[in-house]
């Protein structure tokens, strides 16, 4: 119950933060969901922008998760071209899907990940400098 009317909630705290210029409140986390991630296969899409909102570039990549905790996010072990990298995602659980069976090409690196588990998207803003 208190995750549903969190859910509820939730934009509408973001909107009065957003309102005031304070940042939003953190999502919930979902420990037991986060543990049930570990050792599976995701596959990631980022964008970024500049602080003005303008398409900088897109970024796939894609690994094992190998931790997810609320206060470090979820780390992701990466394969293919980015092998020996660590990724770590925020602590948000939101974004991560359910992947569709089936082979899923890269456009950059033209790699071909097959079956995946999980599926996000990220929209990254760089910070004004």
């Amino acid at each position: 119950m208190r995750a549903l009317l969190w859910r509820l909630l939730y934009p509408v705290a973001v909107l009065i933060h957003r309102l005031t210029g304070q940042p939003p409140p953190r999502p919930p986390f979902d420990e037991r969901r986060a543990a049930a991630l570990v050792g599976k296969y995701v596959l990631i899409g980022l964008t970024y922008h500049d602080a003005d909102g303008r398409f900088l570039e897109q970024r796939q990549i894609h690994g094992m998760i190998v931790g997810a905790d609320a206060q470090h996010g979820i780390e992701v072990e990466l394969k293919g071209a980015s092998s020996g990298e660590t990724y770590r995602l925020p602590p948000d659980l939101r974004p991560l899907q359910p992947a569709a069976p089936g082979e899923y090409r890269l456009r950059a690196t033209g790699e071909v990940v097959i079956d995946p588990d999980l599926l996000c998207t990220w929209s990254v803003t760089k910070p004004r400098t």
